[in-house]
């Protein structure tokens, strides 16, 4: 029989192949280096591992270059800030209270503005209100001013004579009782002259009001206080009748007289407004506002 053909075997780029012993013990073979097959896809990411620990903090930088400046802010001045509360009336603030004006030497300066009564507009340079201020002071003190803006105050001669220097002015005066009964005096105009004038009052006619005219005898006359007597009578009418005001011999009103709190048998020293409740009745209430006409 015939034996059968042998096979040839397939070529081999090992010898022995690979995984099998070599002639020497413990000995595989070798296998020659074949090409690289493609690359596989990426795995799934593995989870994130744990935060590592917080670093130390860096040194601080330069300074960086400063910016562009910017542009001038709107700030009120003497060229642009309202002049009287008549001209902060008509610029939209309808709220009474404390305000700051330009005087025209452009001093700032903060009045109290009646935006209620009477159209509004009103720079309130006197009021009186529970007799917590004492009214009875000095020539210095009223050139000055003086008082709270919470309470009771004169705004300062030198203050009132600016305020009447920018133009015709009308005056209100507005009292209260003790009962709660209001009435009120207006005047065409009103001005003070400076100090080297005496302060003196300078007067338009009375127009109109339910207390009825108590100023007009005042008219050209100047201020007194109980250091420097300026009136017509023979004796101070500051220091008789305790308080500091236009006096003549000596007066129809005080309303920077004591505060005596309704009746008083004292003669003319309250505050008084003889129209109305006489020599012997202080009030509980008194302002007086200007407004530029």
């Amino acid at each position: 029989m015939k034996a059968p053909a042998r096979s040839t075997p397939l070529p081999s780029t090992c010898w022995p192949p690979c995984g099998v012993l070599g002639p020497e013990p413990g000995m595989k073979g070798r296998c020659a280096p074949s090409s690289r097959g493609e690359r596989g896809s990426p795995g799934v990411p593995g989870k994130a591992g744990p935060t590592g620990p917080k670093g130390t903090k860096g040194d601080r930088g330069e300074k960086g270059a400063g910016g562009e400046k910017g542009e001038p802010g709107q700030l009120h001045s003497c060229a642009t800030g309202p002049r009287t509360c008549k001209e902060l009336l008509t610029r939209g603030h309808y709220l009474s209270g404390w305000h700051t004006i330009y005087l025209p030497d452009c001093r700032p300066l903060t009045v109290l503005c009646d935006m209620d009564v009477d159209g509004g507009g009103w720079t309130v340079f006197q009021r009186r209100s529970d007799g917590s201020v004492d009214f009875y002071r000095d020539w210095t003190a009223y050139k000055q001013g003086f008082g709270s803006q919470l309470g009771e105050f004169w705004l300062g001669n030198d203050n009132i004579h600016a305020l009447t220097a920018q133009g015709s002015s009308e005056l209100r005066v507005d009292l209260m009782d003790f009962e709660g009964n209001h009435r009120f005096a207006k005047y065409q105009s009103f001005k003070m002259a400076g100090e080297a004038e005496k302060y003196k009052l300078v007067l338009g006619a009375f127009v109109e009001g339910s207390a009825g005219d108590s100023l007009t005898p005042h008219k050209d006359h100047f201020f007194s206080t109980k250091d420097q007597d300026n009136d017509q009578s023979s004796s101070n009418c500051a220091v008789q009748y305790q308080g500091a005001w236009w006096y003549n011999s000596c007066h129809s009103s005080n309303l920077n007289g004591r505060y005596l709190g309704g009746p008083h048998t004292s003669y003319a020293n309250g505050v008084n407004w003889r129209s109305w409740r006489g020599y012997n009745y202080s009030y509980k209430a008194s302002t007086m506002k200007v407004r530029l006409t």
